[in-house]
């Protein structure tokens, strides 16, 4: 039973599983010596090859740095009043939201001191929209459903 079925060949070499590293010199030391003294050159020049390259392309980016900026200019010129009108839109639609929202807070302040006095008359009538505001979502239905019960 110790014997192996697969006899191995006596033409093939063993491995060797034991690994070091050697400090010794060896006859390729002197080869890669001169590889990378070649690969610093080869460096070197792509590096000079690169600063030629953006020394040579320093005016053509500026310039369209430059258009850039010009076209940025532009559409602010062009959206400048668009912004001006929505800003003024706006204030005035603020404006208009401010006082229809004090008004109704003082028709609800007053809604409130006639139903304390008559609670029996406001459980009648219904409470009306303030002028100019729609209800808001759900409101018609739960006074329709309300009036129909």
């Amino acid at each position: 039973m110790t014997e192996s079925t697969n006899p191995s060949p006596t033409d093939e070499p063993k491995a060797d599983e034991t690994f070091t590293w050697t400090t010794e010199p060896s006859p390729t030391d002197d080869a890669n010596g001169a590889g990378s003294a070649t690969a610093k050159d080869i460096l070197e020049s792509v590096r000079n090859v690169v600063d030629d390259l953006a020394e040579r392309a320093a005016p053509t980016v500026r310039e369209l740095s430059a258009r850039a900026a010009e076209l940025t200019a532009i559409a602010a010129d062009k959206a400048a009043p668009f912004a001006k009108r929505a800003g003024e839109v706006t204030a005035d639609a603020s404006g208009k939201l401010a006082s229809r929202s004090r008004e109704w807070a003082s028709e609800l302040r007053a809604s409130v001191g006639t139903a304390e006095q008559s609670p029996a008359a406001s459980a009648e009538t219904p409470a009306t929209p303030t002028a100019g505001f729609e209800p808001a979502e759900g409101i018609r239905e739960t006074t329709e459903e309300s009036s129909q019960s």
